[in-house]
């Protein structure tokens, strides 16, 4: 049948790749429910986490996923797992601890490295979840994972800088490539820290320099072989992480049963909205020319209160013809001190004005250097009241903040998911498991693209697929923000919990589809598979389908490390 892509030598469900994407606390407990629901759900009656052989993560991912997979090294269950990390995040503030860390009373354990927000962040990382451990321990793997890849980006050439296990693939990059003797001596917190070093919020680590320990022997001595690199969030370049699953293909030349993109961003944008202008009041009637013709008229008040004393505290000793006693003492001293005022006044001017000065010059010459002030000096700002500025100032601000966090990240997000989504030798091998999918704003949007459908028959859809009650949460959590920590109110509200449970559901949603595409697309050829085949899929399939009835009915009844 024309159109019609058969499934046809396609293994299912026993090779998968998992990633993971960045978007702090939120990211992370989302992972873990997505991960939760893995271990959940049975294939040939294996848990299907069991089956994840390979683990991409970025930024918030990285919490989740460098933790599961060190104590998977130390043969831990996952239970264990999920209840250790749930404990160790509920309370754990890391800003919090990472600004004390910054006082000069914080401790600062490695006094090799720069004092720094990211530095402070891997000393607790390694304090709190990795207790010193390198990537050594990644040498050989000791579980159902074959390889890690934990995410980053490099900003002497603007790509991927990857953080894995030792065996295969390539530690850093092709313009870096880490020899493994290095890669071994560096810290899991480290890697962690650069994975998830925000821009705006964090500073790059920069490798090497601040990779160096006091029994880092390699480390040392390379030091001095390469030059700085700035290292930051992976999600600067790749925020969902599948790079680095597709280059794994291409390194192990097989491809991966199923690849499971776990993503709290949504694919959509909030429109651009221009400045809306306040109510007019004195404030912002204020402008440049108003403040400097005040602190003008303050400064000539000033000068001329000083001269005044200046004077009458000289003159007034002529009375008693400066006659050498305490009051011409008294009077002279604060004739005396006026002139010192003045003379302050005076410098303190001069020297502000000529910083200003050297500012405008340094900011022209190296930051601007189109002369751009020359051409803002046709522009009489210094007439324009705060409510002509606004506009001007927030504008440029806003459309800026979208253009990095929102315009550039979704357009990298795209070309990395076109290469999946518009690749038919990816069909019936992949899913999404997205955050905001389940929210009405994005479920709308999406169905809405070809503008076939009414929006009240989407609507309708909506409300009969997903329910009240998923709804609901699933608003809620979208609208959690990208922190490193959860509030009180946070906690009250259970919001670590209710992160946990969208990414049980969303995931198990997101399979149903997908095992019901492969049993029930008619002529893609599963009636020609092997029996027993059909029958585990099916098995698979039913499981999913009791299970999203159940989260129909209680999304949060599972709450735990199902």
């Amino acid at each position: 049948m024309t159109g019609i892509i058969s499934i046809t030598g396609i293994n299912f469900l026993e090779n998968i790749a998992l990633s993971c994407s960045g978007g702090g606390y939120r990211a992370a407990m989302f992972h873990l429910g997505t991960m939760s629901y893995l271990n959940n759900l049975k294939f040939k009656e294996k848990p299907l986490l069991e089956n994840v052989k390979f683990l991409s993560t970025v930024s918030g991912g990285t919490f989740t996923g460098m933790i599961y997979a060190l104590k998977k090294q130390d043969n831990w269950n996952f239970v264990d797992i999920f209840n250790f990390l749930v404990e160790n995040v509920k309370d754990l503030d890391l800003l919090k601890l990472g600004i004390e860390k910054l006082n000069p009373t914080g401790i600062w354990r490695n006094q090799i490295k720069s004092k720094n927000l990211i530095n402070a962040f891997s000393e607790i990382y390694d304090e709190k979840f990795t207790e010193g451990r390198t990537f050594k321990e990644f040498e050989q793997m000791k579980s159902h994972l074959d390889a890690v890849v934990f995410n980053s980006t490099e900003f002497n050439n603007g790509i991927n800088f990857r953080f894995r296990n030792l065996k295969e693939g390539i530690f850093g990059n092709n313009y870096q490539t880490i020899p493994k003797n290095i890669a071994e001596e560096i810290k899991l917190s480290d890697a962690l820290s650069c994975s998830s070093s925000f821009p705006g919020g964090f500073e790059p680590m920069i490798w090497p320099k601040d990779f160096d320990y006091e029994n880092s022997v390699n480390l040392k001595s390379y030091q001095n072989t390469v030059k700085d690199m700035g290292i930051m969030d992976g999600g600067i370049y790749d925020n969902q992480g599948i790079e680095s699953i597709l280059l794994q293909e291409k390194i192990n030349k097989k491809r991966f049963d199923l690849i499971i993109i776990s993503d709290v961003c949504s694919p959509f944008m909030e429109p651009f909205k221009a400045y809306r202008k306040k109510p007019l009041n004195e404030i912002r009637k204020f402008s440049i020319e108003k403040g400097l013709n005040k602190i003008k008229t303050t400064s000539n008040f000033f000068s001329f209160t000083v001269i005044f004393m200046l004077f009458l505290f000289a003159i007034i000793p002529i009375f008693w013809k400066y006659q050498d006693n305490i009051w011409t003492g008294v009077f002279l001293g604060f004739a005396f001190l006026s002139l010192i005022l003045l003379l302050l006044k005076t410098l303190i001017i001069r020297f502000l004005n000529n910083q200003i000065q050297n500012f405008l010059n340094v900011f022209e010459k190296k930051i601007l250097k189109f002369h751009i002030l020359e051409k803002l000096s046709h522009l009489r700002i210094e007439k324009l009241s705060i409510e002509k500025i606004e506009p001007l100032i927030f504008d440029r601000i806003s459309s800026l903040t979208t253009l990095l966090l929102d315009v550039f990240l979704k357009v990298v997000r795209r070309l990395n998911y076109n290469v999946i989504y518009k690749n038919k030798k990816y069909s019936y091998r992949r899913v999404s498991v997205i955050l905001r999918e389940m929210t009405k704003d994005d479920y709308i949007k999406k169905r809405n693209k070809t503008k076939k459908n009414k929006i009240e028959q989407i609507e309708s859809d909506y409300d009969n697929t997903f329910g009240d009650k998923i709804q609901v949460l699933s608003q809620e959590v979208s609208n959690f923000g990208t922190t490193l920590w959860f509030s009180k109110e946070d906690t009250l509200n259970q919001m670590l919990d209710k992160l946990i449970c969208t990414g049980q559901f969303t995931t198990c949603y997101n399979l149903k589809k997908y095992l019901k595409s492969i049993i029930n697309s008619p002529g893609n050829g599963f009636d020609k598979l092997d029996i027993e085949i059909q029958n585990n899929l099916k098995v698979t399939y039913n499981q999913c389908l009791e299970d999203w009835n159940e989260f129909k009915a209680d999304p949060m009844g599972k709450s735990k490390a199902i």
